[in-house]
Formats: C-alpha cells, sequence, structure tokens
C-alpha cells in the first residue's frame, strides 16, 4: 500500500505531465492559427495587388486599344501560388437589332473578348470588356468599369478583343492586334447599318462567369431592364429605338407587298411597308398585371363609367358600353374579342388590348370619334370584318393578317401586318383625329437613337 510521500511524489510527475501536454497543445494551436492567419493575410495582400495591377492594366489597355498608343508595358504582382494567364475565348459579347414589325434579327458583332485573368485558392480576377471584374465566394463585382457608354440616347461601345501568350510573368506588354473594325456605322455589307436608327430594339449581350456583374453595370447605366439568363450565364440590356406614333393613312400594312385583293383597289391614303413595333409584349404585361390582381374584374362591360383597367379573362362577345367622363379606359382581352356592340362617349379614349383574333360582326361605335376607340392585336391574332358592318375607330394589328369582306362602312385606320380586301367595302373614310394617337408601345423604356459599334484587339504578352 502506496504512502502518502509516494502518491505526493506521483501527483508531482503527473503535473508536470500535464502542463508539458498543454504547453505542447497550445503552441500547436498557436502555430496552426497563426499559420493559417498568415495564409489569409498573404492571400489578401496577393489578391489587393491583384486588383491595383489590373486596374492599371485596364488604363494602359484603354490607351493602345483605342488608338491612343500603339502600346504599354505593365508590371504585374505575383503571389506564390497564384499567376496571371490570357484566356483568348474567355466570354462573348452580341450586338443584335431586332425589327419589331417583322420579327426578324439583325446581327451587328458577336465576338469572343477573351480576358486577363488573375486566380488564387479564393478569388478570380479578369480584365475583360475593358473593364475589371472579381469574383469570390461571396458573389460576382465589378473593379472597374468596362467600355459601355451610354449618354442622351447614344451608346458608343468599343468592344476590345484580348488574346496572346496563354502566361504571363511578372509583367505584360499591351499592344494592337490588327485595326480597328468598325461595326455600326457600316453600309459595306448586305445590312443598311445608318444612324440615326429608325427601328427595332438594340440588344447587348454579354457571356462570362462576371455576367450578374456585367448586368448591374447595365441597369445604372442604362435605367433599363436587364434580363439574366442564369442557365447560360449572359446578362442582356434591351435598348428601344423611340417610335413616332404618327398614322396617316386609312390602311396601311409593314409588309411592302401587303395590300391585296380583287374586289377593289385599296382607299387613298394608303401606304405599305411602314415600320411599327409589334405590341405583343405589352399586351402579355397588362395581362400579366391583371392575372396577379390589378384589374377591374367585376364591373360589367356594358356599364363602365371610371377610368382604369378592365380584364376578361378569356374571349369576350358581348357589349362594350364606355363613358370615359372620369378618364381613359383600358379593357384587356385575354382571348378572342368580337363585341356584339361597341359605344364610346366622354371626352377621354377607350383602348381594347386583344390576345388573340378581333372580329367585327357587328356596327361598332357606329358615330362615334374615332380616335376615342384602339383596338390592339396581337400577333398571334387577326382582324375580320364580316357582313356589312360600321366600324368607326383605329386598330394596331402589326403583326396579324386583316380580312376586309362584305360592303361595310370604316371610318378611322387600320395598320396591319397584311390587309386582304374581298367583297366590295366601298366606303373608307381617313380621320385626321387618328393621326396623333398615342398607344404608349414602347412604354418605361430606354430610348437609343444612335450606336457605334467598333471592335478592338489588342494582343497581351511578357515583356
Amino acid at each position: 500500500m502506496p504512502t502518502s510521500h509516494d502518491r505526493r511524489g506521483v501527483s508531482s510527475v503527473l503535473g508536470i505531465a500535464l502542463l508539458f501536454a498543454i504547453v505542447v497543445g497550445g503552441t500547436a494551436v498557436v502555430v496552426t492559427v497563426g499559420a493559417t492567419a498568415l495564409d489569409d493575410t498573404r492571400g489578401q495582400l496577393d489578391t489587393s495587388r491583384a486588383e491595383k495591377a489590373l486596374t492599371q492594366f485596364d488604363s494602359r489597355s484603354a490607351m493602345v486599344a483605342l488608338g491612343s498608343t500603339s502600346s504599354q508595358g505593365v508590371g504585374l504582382a505575383t503571389g506564390e501560388d497564384s499567376g496571371y494567364y490570357v484566356d483568348g475565348d474567355r466570354g462573348w459579347m452580341n450586338v443584335s437589332i431586332r425589327n419589331q414589325s417583322t420579327g426578324t434579327t439583325e446581327t451587328v458583332v458577336n465576338v469572343t473578348m477573351g480576358a486577363v485573368a488573375y486566380e488564387n485558392d479564393r478569388t478570380a480576377i479578369a480584365y475583360q470588356g475593358g473593364g475589371v471584374w472579381k469574383r469570390t465566394e461571396g458573389g460576382v463585382s465589378m473593379l472597374s468599369p468596362p467600355e459601355f457608354h451610354f449618354r442622351q440616347q447614344t451608346l458608343t461601345l468599343p468592344i476590345i478583343r484580348v488574346d496572346g501568350s496563354p502566361t504571363l510573368g511578372s509583367g505584360a506588354r499591351v499592344t494592337r492586334d490588327g485595326p480597328t473594325s468598325i461595326r455600326y456605322p457600316n453600309t459595306t455589307g448586305t445590312n443598311d447599318f445608318v444612324n440615326p436608327l429608325d427601328r427595332g430594339r438594340v440588344n447587348v449581350t454579354v457571356h462570362s462567369e462576371f455576367y450578374q456583374a456585367w448586368g448591374r453595370y447595365f441597369e445604372q447605366r442604362t435605367d433599363g431592364t436587364v434580363y439574366y439568363d442564369h442557365a447560360n450565364e449572359t446578362a442582356r440590356t434591351e435598348l428601344v429605338v423611340p417610335f413616332n406614333e404618327e398614322f396617316n393613312d386609312i390602311l396601311a400594312t409593314t409588309d411592302p407587298a401587303g395590300i391585296t385583293g380583287s374586289g377593289r383597289s385599296a382607299p387613298e391614303p394608303y401606304e405599305t411597308g411602314v415600320q411599327y413595333p409589334l405590341a405583343d409584349s405589352k399586351i402579355e404585361d397588362r395581362i400579366e398585371e391583371c392575372e396577379a390582381g390589378g384589374c377591374d374584374t367585376s364591373t360589367p362591360f356594358d356599364s363602365i363609367s371610371s377610368s382604369g383597367t378592365y380584364y376578361s379573362n378569356g374571349p369576350f362577345d358581348e357589349t362594350l358600353d364606355v363613358d370615359t367622363s372620369d378618364g381613359d379606359v383600358t379593357v384587356v382581352v385575354d382571348g378572342a374579342f368580337e363585341p356584339s356592340s361597341v359605344s364610346v362617349t366622354g371626352d377621354n379614349a377607350t383602348t381594347v388590348l386583344v390576345r388573340d383574333d378581333f372580329t367585327i360582326g357587328s356596327d361598332l361605335n357606329d358615330g362615334g370619334d374615332p380616335s376615342a376607340f384602339r383596338v390592339v392585336v396581337h400577333s398571334d391574332g387577326d382582324m375580320h370584318v364580316t357582313g356589312n358592318r360600321a366600324f368607326t375607330g383605329f386598330i394596331y394589328a402589326p403583326g396579324s393578317h386583316c380580312h376586309l369582306s362584305g360592303k361595310g362602312y370604316f371610318e378611322g385606320g387600320a395598320n396591319c401586318k397584311s390587309i386582304h380586301i374581298s367583297g366590295k367595302p366601298n366606303d373608307f373614310h381617313y380621320d385626321e383625329s387618328i393621326e396623333d394617337v398615342d398607344l404608349d408601345l414602347t412604354g418605361d423604356v430606354t430610348k437609343l437613337t444612335y450606336l457605334h459599334v467598333t471592335v478592338n484587339p489588342v494582343n497581351v504578352t511578357s515583356p
């Protein structure tokens, strides 16, 4: 049996052993934490140096790409486990113009941008499209803006195309890699790319790992809507060419040979090949608003007396009776519109947005004000006049086929994709009141009048 002296001896040894273990463990923790903190600090310093280096590279590259000088050198700070490289296939930009009348799209440019990139374990920074971008675990951001300049309805877009050596050392030299290619305005090809623009919507689309930061910059610069395709890593901004809503004809078509028929020649004044934007997006947007509860669905259409938007969730074939003394009225029909009668009174206007066909099978607004009754038709629907009917108003259907038959009375105007006259509709009257009808076809969008697009190639190599 151990004595108390023996127990005190054992306790002393255990105490020393425990103290030694604590010291060793504490030292290990300090070393581990210190090493991690040192690595974090080193990584942060490397990232900070790379941000400054690529921002300087941005300004020097712009001087070369835009013709201020033929070459520039830039120092690049490098870390132990990171470096700079050139990827000539990284990202692309597409600029196109969509003709809203025909639905066709003309490509102005579709070019690979390339990039000069820096990467470490946690961060990627790249010079691309004339801007500097950063990606971390928290997301993407812009460090320096790209060459995308929008001001007073003018877009100037010098696209900088980067290629060169796969790897870079402690520095880089930037030189021109060919002449500047002017893509817009440009009349040398099959397309007539001239300023000022007179039609359509200009779309600028960027595919990049930093696409969300590109999109936020588009939103900031244009105040317009940006569309994101997350699956394909693209951001697109849409700029709309201002549309002068003047309607000077009893009949007009967007098809250059749009007025046909054997019954009689087209009435005067008429015009073919006009360029009017489709109303499809406007109609679809209003239907969405109504489905979300933003429209009146309870007031009977035969007794509308207050301004606002009224919704028919499906075809409408009943009486439309509107008093606009309180203000403008909008009627949204998510289906075909074949009213049994229409009467519009008051000092303001009624606009009907139709998702499907519009059929005039009875007298509509007969004896009323032509500018006070407007029917706007989606390109999925057509317009038909059947029998001896009277119509007084304005029809806007630039993507639709319109068929006029029978012996009717037509006062106001109609704009369609094509118009076929059969039978002998013999009483057409253009009314000047429709000339300045405001259909708000473009809405609250960013307007574009002048476009300047160039491709400016540069080559990046080690000095």
